[in-house]
């Protein structure tokens, strides 16, 4: 009888000692960081987080590319791994606020993570060639209405954030414009320097140091530090535009010891010399913001587009 009290003590102990122990021991064993996509672009940005998050948890942050159907594949192996903290995923939300209206047969939600922080914010802008007759957001879209129909312009992905940005202006100015999807912004920048397009959609990296295209305005609710001369699209009386919000997050059910955990680090990890310095050579504004706030502004962007998505009669496929 008293081996069995014993027993019944010791596993109370336990139970109450274990999530304590696991937050003051975590990271214990190297972490790994899934990134839903190829190399390339804000992937190098990235990699400089895990690098300062190894140096601060004292433990290995292995990054990790994990890419195929646009980003779910990567999460979908992030939402079914162990909720512990050593699976985590890293890049922008729109594998969860975009994904579940677009792609059929997802083994994931939005309610599948914990949103652990955001890093920052990858803002976007429409931009003509440097020798177009529009100056201003104004006059293109005071032109677009004389012409109904008959300007084209690119972007790099059907229902991405940078499609929805100009659906929703096209709908606000009242024109008709003709939209052309690419692999990215290079191609579609080449396009346009070509002149097959009126204009384009691309990141603020992608145009804030050329000086062959004109940005005219960008797709944020303030302006662009690394375009400050450009006013925002709500500077002009537009409103509800999305904002590539890129951050960490984690299974659901990770405990909140191991969340509060990260949280910390992640905060410390954005202010590094080393991840400043490669934010401001990306181009990408770096805005922290802790779990509660991120996964509270991930849930208002996602309630918007699917209202969005459903007045546009968008299924997913």
């Amino acid at each position: 009888m008293k081996s069995v009290k014993w027993a019944g003590l010791f596993a109370v102990l336990f139970s109450l000692g274990g999530p304590v122990a696991a937050q003051d021991t975590y990271p214990a064993r190297p972490v790994q960081l899934i990134y839903p996509f190829g190399s390339g672009g804000t992937d190098s940005l990235f990699r400089v987080f895990a690098m300062a998050m190894s140096k601060i948890g004292g433990e290995q942050f292995v990054y990790i590319n994990r890419e195929g159907a646009s980003g779910a594949i990567g999460a979908a192996s992030v939402a079914r791994a162990q909720p512990d903290g050593y699976t985590l995923m890293i890049g922008p939300s729109i594998v969860m606020t975009n994904l579940p209206y677009t792609q059929k047969d997802l083994s994931y939600s939005f309610d599948s993570f914990d949103f652990v922080c955001q890093l920052n914010v990858n803002a976007f802008v429409l931009a003509v060639r440097a020798d177009s007759p529009y100056k201003k957001l104004g006059d293109l879209v005071e032109a677009a209405r004389r012409q109904p129909g008959k300007f084209n312009y690119g972007h790099s992905g059907t229902y991405t954030d940078v499609h929805l940005n100009m659906l929703t202006l096209a709908r606000q100015a009242g024109i008709q414009v003709q939209d052309i999807a690419y692999r990215g912004d290079g191609p579609n920048l080449l396009r346009l320097l070509a002149g097959d397009l009126e204009f384009t959609i691309n990141s603020v990296v992608s145009v804030a140091s050329r000086n062959d295209v004109r940005p005219l305005a960008v797709f944020w609710d303030r302006r662009h530090p690394a375009l400050p001369d450009v006013p925002s699209v709500v500077e002009l009386g537009y409103a509800n535009f999305f904002t590539g919000y890129q951050g960490l997050y984690a299974p659901r059910d990770t405990p909140k010891p191991v969340i509060a955990k990260l949280e910390s680090m992640c905060m410390k990890a954005v202010q590094t010399e080393e991840y400043q310095t490669a934010a401001q050579k990306q181009g990408a504004a770096v805005v922290p913001m802790k779990s509660a706030p991120f996964a509270a502004e991930a849930r208002k962007s996602y309630e918007i587009k699917g209202t969005l998505f459903a007045e546009l009669g968008v299924k997913p496929q």
